[in-house]
């Protein structure tokens, strides 16, 4: 299994105290999605506690074909199924960039994630990364989608989360870009040497 279920609901209980999140059940699958993340998966392997933490908020599973949003306070409300085929074609679409994976170096609460051999690091908020089993997240190559987000596809499930490269951001400090530059010049993936 890719998807961690503990880590998916935590994802899930974060996002309805937050912004809210969406659910679209398309018969076969189950896709979940905020702005910062998204996870599907055939709805026979999607976790139980996960359908019930759904239920939980908002007293059922949407029916086939009737994407719903889902915040804390509010009524569950239909989303239009134009926008969710178009937030679908966002998390699972895009040009596939290289392929990374996890380095044992955390920055600024962000799991590094670098191509073999180095170059461009990606930062994953820790814990998104929790809705990965942790063999997967650490073993599994995760595809760069459009330059801001990374895809784990595995046994029919896929989880897509936002990344933040600050080496090349306009947002990050000075300072920030100068550290995640120097991550990038750096292959992280091998030990130093002597141990």
């Amino acid at each position: 299994m890719l998807i961690n279920e503990g880590g998916l609901i935590r994802a899930i209980k974060r996002a309805y105290k937050a912004g809210g999140y969406t659910v679209l059940n398309t018969g076969n699958d189950v896709a979940i999605y905020t702005d910062h993340w998204f996870a599907m998966a055939n709805r026979a392997l999607l976790p139980r506690k996960v359908l019930a933490t759904i239920v939980e908020h908002m007293g059922m599973i949407p029916e086939k074909d009737m994407p719903t949003s889902i915040i804390k306070d509010t009524e569950p409300q239909l989303v239009l199924r134009e926008t969710a085929a178009d937030d679908m074609d966002h998390w699972r679409g895009g040009d596939r960039g290289e392929e990374v994976t996890m380095v044992p170096v955390i920055m600024q609460g962000f799991q590094i994630y670098q191509p073999p051999g180095g170059g461009a690091c990606w930062g994953v908020p820790l814990y998104l990364v929790d809705m990965i089993e942790r063999d997967p997240a650490e073993h599994i190559g995760a595809d760069v989608i459009d330059k801001d987000r990374l895809l784990w596809e595995a046994d029919g499930e896929a989880v897509v989360i936002n990344a933040v490269r600050k080496a090349c951001s306009g947002w990050a400090k000075e300072w920030e870009r100068a550290v995640w530059n120097a991550l990038e010049g750096v292959d992280l993936h091998k030990e130093e040497a002597g141990r």
